[in-house]
């Protein structure tokens, strides 16, 4: 009975405190969300070719770029001021609106102007380049409300949201793509419908409740002074994350981009759970850093080395189970994509270790480190991946893609240690003084 009203004490405790509960709510939401779309790869990749595959991907690809662009990070800018007080938030909200409905039309006029070096560079039809541009401004509406979800800690509004994007969008493309058979152009529209949408209503909340229609050029000046130096951050991970698509789309056709794209889908089952887990443990471990404990410290350490040890484990079984996963998931037009996934759960792998040791650097206020490391590591990955594609095909992209996540892996975890010591030499951990 003790035992029984102690559980329920514990239990208790833990519910109805809002980090926890946040930090559960995320953890499922970002479960669910990822979970969802890769629920219908195997019906995408037995309907549309490789080489339709590669053009969605492509059009993915297109919509990051472009969104850094339009929306110049403005949602973290958001985030941040409205816990200050001295800011007139609806008015700040008004200005960042209004940055990102402009940038929208500079962005789509340089695209006009550009179209046919876009296509020459991606492959991707120019004549769709309208859906990204559109996409991409409705996603940033969406972003800025889910900021201030977060900085309100409405977890369950900013799940709800996410979520409702990801079903519709799915929704729409089972019927666009295998009940009317509009191949790659009815995943682009049903992607299209979902974000503009989900966007749409967004923006009306905004309207009518976050802002105050007042131009103010100081709220400008300092909404684009936070946006702006974390622009080639953004770059940075993308020439990590999707460079290795448009030189594949290049080198080796759409057809390859669709096996690698396929691949990176199956991979995103680590990401995933480390993306999950990273959500609850960051508010965790800041909680536990805030007691400033060597012993407390000490624990962390050795929890991380157990975690890494785990996620490269984890790592290798989704490498050697890839050729099933393929067959189970993808269908035999993918039996390529097989040994392309085993190098990407590597770098899977290292990804998930990264967020290990970046957050030490969030919780210093040292965030600029972390532009420099992502386009040294970005600016490495582009000869890397040349070189290593038309060595070894797509698997070469994958090879590149992994070596260049253990780079940024390490590099950050070192900088992270210049910033906030931690007793990563467990050896020496009785002498560690903090």
């Amino acid at each position: 009975m003790l035992k029984k009203e102690k559980s329920k004490e514990i239990f208790n405790k833990i519910f109805n405190n809002s980090l926890a509960k946040g930090s559960i709510t995320y953890s499922l939401s970002s479960i669910i969300n990822s979970a969802i779309p890769f629920l219908l790869l195997p019906i995408l990749t037995r309907i549309l070719t490789p080489s339709d595959y590669g053009i969605v991907s492509i059009y993915s690809i297109l919509i990051s770029i472009f969104s850094i662009f339009i929306g110049i990070n403005l949602q973290g800018a958001i985030n941040r001021e409205y816990f200050n007080k001295a800011v007139d938030f609806k008015t700040y909200v008004f200005n960042c609106l209004a940055i990102t409905i402009i940038s929208f039309f500079i962005v789509s006029i340089i695209c006009t102007i550009f179209s046919n070096d876009i296509f020459l560079l991606t492959k991707f039809p120019s004549e769709y380049i309208w859906t990204v541009l559109l996409a991409s401004l409705f996603l940033q509406f969406l972003a800025f409300l889910l900021s201030i979800y977060q900085a309100q800690k409405k977890a369950v509004k900013f799940s709800a949201f996410q979520i409702s994007q990801t079903v519709i969008n799915v929704t729409l493309s089972i019927a666009l793509v295998v009940v009317l058979k509009k191949g790659w152009q009815g995943r682009i529209y049903a992607n299209l419908i979902a974000a503009v949408s989900i966007g749409a209503v967004a923006l009306l909340i905004l309207i009518f409740k976050y802002i105050r229609a007042k131009i103010s050029i100081k709220y400008i000046i300092r909404s684009l002074k936070f946006g702006v130096p974390l622009i080639p951050h953004a770059v940075g991970g993308l020439l990590i994350s999707f460079f290795s698509r448009l030189v594949i789309a290049n080198t080796l056709g759409l057809a390859d981009t669709g096996l690698y794209t396929a691949a990176l889908q199956i991979a995103t089952i680590l990401s995933i759970i480390e993306d999950s887990f990273n959500r609850a443990y960051a508010p965790w471990l800041y909680e536990k850093l805030n007691l400033n404990n060597d012993a407390v410290k000490l624990k962390i350490v050795k929890f991380t080395y157990l975690y890494f040890i785990l996620v490269f484990i984890f790592a290798l079984i989704l490498g050697i189970s890839s050729p099933y996963l393929v067959k189970i998931l993808l269908g035999k037009d993918f039996s390529k994509s097989a040994p392309i996934i085993r190098w990407i759960a590597i770098g899977a792998a290292f990804n998930g270790m990264y967020y290990m040791v970046t957050n030490y650097i969030f919780y210093a206020y040292k965030t600029h480190i972390l532009a420099a490391i992502t386009i040294t590591c970005g600016l490495i990955n582009i000869p890397l991946t040349i070189i290593l594609t038309k060595a070894n095909g797509a698997i070469g992209a994958g090879q590149a893609y992994a070596i260049s996540y253990m780079l940024f892996f390490i590099l950050t975890w070192i900088l992270s240690n210049r910033v906030f010591k931690m007793p990563w030499k467990l050896w020496k951990a009785k002498t560690f003084n903090s």
